[in-house]
């Protein structure tokens, strides 16, 4: 009854923050602070209690400081001007009649090489976001188009953290696993394509000039300057580590700012932590990005990581897994996982947890882990994007700048869940017969 009681409360704190529009930060170390008088109720001395949430938050390390480097280098690029440069020529070969089906695959494609939602949105969903502002197009759908692309490589990329997570947890192959995803997202793709080029009929483009040659203005433009995107991709391929991929681009971003646009040692700190914030017409295009942008999100990532240790080590899901053992019996397997993840997800606030709990909870009724893993694949993986506080879908908006709402406009999660969630409720009734 305790247990009922506390994850109660755990979700009560995070809809009262959205409700009274109070920052989730403080809902979340709420939740901590719940969850450690559990442990103490429990007899966990406060020592143990210290232990459990220091292992989760150093499980997040890695993330935490990937976090760090990506607001780094969206302040970076914009002082150096090599997002001005690709937005400037980038609007003369795009067309505008395709614009949101366009801005989709971009990021697929980019996400598929890179196999990170994160490392995708701090790059091409930056730039894309740049120039649908200037070209007036909705920051919801482009939002959506952005998510949506993000996460088609970081559901079935090779290079995919998420998906060697599953792998790994599931006891599967990866190479197998990726194989299942792609027969499963062929559906899903199309229906995507479709709807976004369907938001785009009847939209006529109003390209901002006076803003776009404001940048010509600012900055000495030069094609050397792409070569900052052009590493990210190409180290990506060659799975160079994150952490050190964004160390170099930083590096020859702060040298680039230097040389080709003048900068001093000060400007150019001060656009690594704070990001870039020009008064002109320019700015509705370039400003923002910095390591304080990344502060909320690193707050979320940090305390919620410190829940894990929680999970691990008390009985607070022993008695939910008995239910769950029973619904699994009832129900088709992946409307099951879909209602499960979304719960996980809204209470873990981070992808990783959201999978491993996933994970944890169901796996126990399955027999095939081959299914096992595409089902949370096809639930968690994808759930964890749809909820406004958790930073698989918040982190990616917060990054190029679109209304946290925008996470509903990524069809290519409503579909690979949709679809995928019929067809297992059409094998479930077949097998019933």
């Amino acid at each position: 009854m305790l247990e009922i009681c506390v994850l109660l409360l755990f979700i009560l704190f995070l809809f009262l923050a959205i409700i009274f529009n109070v920052s989730i930060v403080f809902a979340l170390f709420a939740n901590l602070i719940l969850l450690s008088i559990y442990a103490y109720i429990k007899k966990f001395s406060l020592k143990k209690i210290w232990n459990m949430i220091f292992f989760g938050i150093k499980s997040a390390k890695t993330i935490l400081i990937v976090f760090s480097l990506i607001g780094m280098i969206t302040g970076i690029w914009r002082l150096s001007g090599t997002l001005a440069y690709i937005i400037y020529h980038g609007i003369s070969f795009i067309s505008p009649k395709f614009f949101y089906a366009g801005v989709f695959i971009f990021n697929a494609s980019i996400s598929l090489l890179t196999g990170t939602s994160f490392g995708t949105s701090s790059t091409a969903g930056v730039i894309s976001m740049s120039i649908s502002n200037a070209m007036g197009f909705s920051p919801l759908v482009t939002g959506g188009a952005v998510l949506s692309g993000a996460f088609f490589g970081d559901r079935s990329s090779p290079m995919s953290t998420s998906a060697l997570l599953v792998a790994t947890l599931t006891g599967t192959d990866l190479y197998n696993n990726i194989k299942n995803m792609f027969k499963t997202c062929v559906i899903p793709l199309v229906l995507t394509v479709i709807t976004f080029q369907i938001f785009n009929f009847g939209i006529n483009a109003n390209i901002d000039r006076h803003s776009i040659e404001a940048l010509r203005i600012i900055f000495n433009f030069k094609p050397i300057l792409m070569i900052p995107t052009i590493t990210i991709i190409v180290l990506s391929i060659f799975r160079v580590n994150l952490k050190i991929n964004l160390i170099i681009s930083i590096a020859i971003s702060i040298f680039f700012a230097a040389i080709f646009q003048d900068k001093s040692a000060l400007e150019i700190l001060n656009a690594i932590i704070f990001g870039m914030h020009l008064d002109s017409e320019a700015g509705k295009l370039i400003n923002g990005g910095g390591f304080i942008s990344m502060l909320k999100m690193l707050l979320v990532v940090g305390i919620s990581s410190g829940y894990f240790g929680f999970f691990k080590n008390t009985d607070l899901l022993t008695g939910v897994k008995r239910y769950i053992k029973k619904i699994f019996i009832s129900f088709p397997d992946m409307l099951v996982m879909e209602i499960m993840s979304i719960i996980i997800s809204a209470f873990s606030s981070n992808q990783t947890l959201s999978i491993m709990l996933t994970y944890e909870m169901a796996r126990e009724n399955y027999e095939d882990t081959s299914k096992l893993a595409l089902d949370i694949e096809n639930s968690a993986v994808m759930t964890s994007a749809l909820i406004p506080w958790n930073i698989a879908g918040s982190s990616p908006m917060e990054m190029i700048g679109a209304p946290i709402f925008a996470i509903y406009f990524s069809f290519y999660h409503h579909y690979i869940i949709l679809v995928n969630t019929l067809i297992s409720i059409v094998e479930f009734r077949k097998n019933k017969k």
